[in-house]
């Protein structure tokens, strides 16, 4: 067995599937760039604040309200006053971000439909079992689990194993303030 091969294997295909996704995604939004994983999230976590988007898609607070500035002047996302802190603005999509976010979603259901079609349903059933195991033990904490879950579809995740995994250490996702 040559892990070091084994491990150039897989970072080769994490990587095909992780660019495709990123195009197929892109291709989708309405700009290059984090749009696609702020739509997604936001479908996922309506009401989330800036510096939880932020965290999410991977950019710098300031980058992260140009980027809603941009999104809210399309009419694709929305900023209404937060249940818990006055001062923070929380960020829902609207009707037609709600379309653009499952387009978005859609087309990475797509690629990755596409490129794991080679594999059986054992084999896909072994695959995602290693992958959610590897998920759960590389948690580190909430504000990572947006970024980890910043593509998913969270309507078809059920049981998610991000969610469990922080259940399990006693923060809520749905609850934790922000």
């Amino acid at each position: 067995m040559d892990e070091t091969r084994d491990r150039n294997i897989f970072g080769a295909f994490a990587l095909m599937i992780g660019d495709d996704i990123v195009r197929a995604t892109t291709s989708h939004a309405p700009e290059a760039g984090p749009a696609a994983s702020a739509l997604a999230l936001l479908a996922h976590k309506p009401g989330l604040s800036i510096r939880m988007l932020a965290v999410g898609v991977g950019l710098s607070h300031p980058g992260t309200v140009r980027l809603v500035d941009r999104l809210a002047s399309e009419g694709l996302i929305e900023r209404r006053g937060h249940t818990t802190d006055g001062r923070t603005r929380a960020l829902y999509l609207t009707s037609a971000g709600e379309t653009a976010s499952a387009d978005v979603l859609a087309s990475r259901d797509q690629v990755i439909a596409e490129g794991l079609s080679v594999l059986n349903p054992a084999e896909m059933k072994v695959l995602c079992d290693m992958a959610e195991r590897v998920l759960r033990a590389r948690l580190e904490n909430l504000e990572q689990s947006y970024r980890i879950c910043r593509l998913c579809c969270y309507e078809d995740c059920s049981n998610c194993p991000i969610d469990d995994e922080l259940h399990k250490r006693g923060v809520d996702r749905e609850t934790a303030h922000e």
